[in-house]
């Protein structure tokens, strides 16, 4: 092989390694790795809210499923001063309802805005029988601003991920529930220590038992927060947990800390 094809075979392995990171760091790829664990409505909410809105001012999040009949059916909720996970309401009672989270009018991208801006919707129905909404909340005055497109761009490109979930958990006898436990019965158990770490996954795991999320993780140990996600998958794999409590209470149980 002459020096010119060891450049462009370099050249080649160099490119594709550059994709495969923007694979690996783009957030459907990171969010479709998170929900591979089976977490539970309520988790997903709260996921979407901390890890991937709140820097455009989200302070909440609810996944709500439909049936044919109308009747809603609130599979997840984070955020709001009264969870509503778990519970239904049939098409009479939401339609009598005034409220603007449930007034929001969706346009043909599937998306829509509250009157207010207070809230961001999105229409899940792609996939099967399975119909419902992604409802994003933020702090009064942050979203129809600058942020309002690219909360958009986000939320259109992430409802996909979370559509395939919500469909899902909507099948009888999936195993995830509104506010169950994702784990599988009998499934082994993680008997992972310290040494299955790497350093920056020890950074990353420490700050999760301090409650800390990946944008504040992000700042303080100099990563993008593609990054972080990447490796807060790779460290829920490892432990075998869903989401950051159970990652942090495995933690410490095992002693890694």
């Amino acid at each position: 092989m002459t020096k010119m094809d060891d450049r462009k075979t370099g050249t080649s392995a160099s490119a594709n390694t550059e994709a495969n990171e923007a694979i690996l760091a783009h957030p459907v790829f990171n969010l479709m790795q998170w929900l591979a664990n089976s977490p539970s409505g309520d988790e997903v909410a709260r996921e979407l809210t901390l890890n991937y809105f709140q820097l455009l001012g989200a302070t909440s999040a609810r996944l709500v499923i439909t049936d044919e009949a109308g009747t809603l059916t609130y599979v997840g909720d984070f955020g709001f001063a009264k969870s509503l996970t778990g519970t239904t309401q049939d098409l009479a009672f939401w339609q009598a309802r005034t409220d603007e989270i449930v007034k929001i009018e969706i346009g043909q991208n599937g998306l829509g805005w509250s009157s207010t801006g207070r809230y961001l919707q999105a229409r899940v129905n792609d996939f099967g029988n399975t119909r419902g909404w992604i409802t994003i909340g933020f702090a009064e005055g942050t979203a129809r601003g600058t942020n309002a497109k690219e909360a958009e761009q986000l939320l259109q490109i992430l409802k996909h991920a979370v559509g395939i979930y919500m469909a899902s958990i909507a099948r009888p006898g999936s195993r995830s529930s509104a506010s169950g436990s994702s784990a599988l019965p009998g499934a082994p158990r993680s008997t992972a220590g310290r040494e299955a770490f790497s350093p920056r996954q020890l950074s990353i795991l420490s700050g999760m038992v301090e409650g800390k999320t990946n944008h504040e993780l992000a700042s303080e140990l100099g990563f993008s927060v593609s990054t972080i996600r990447h490796e807060t998958m790779r460290i829920y794999q490892t432990l075998a947990v869903s989401d950051r409590r159970e990652a942090a209470r495995e933690a410490l149980d095992r002693k890694i800390f």
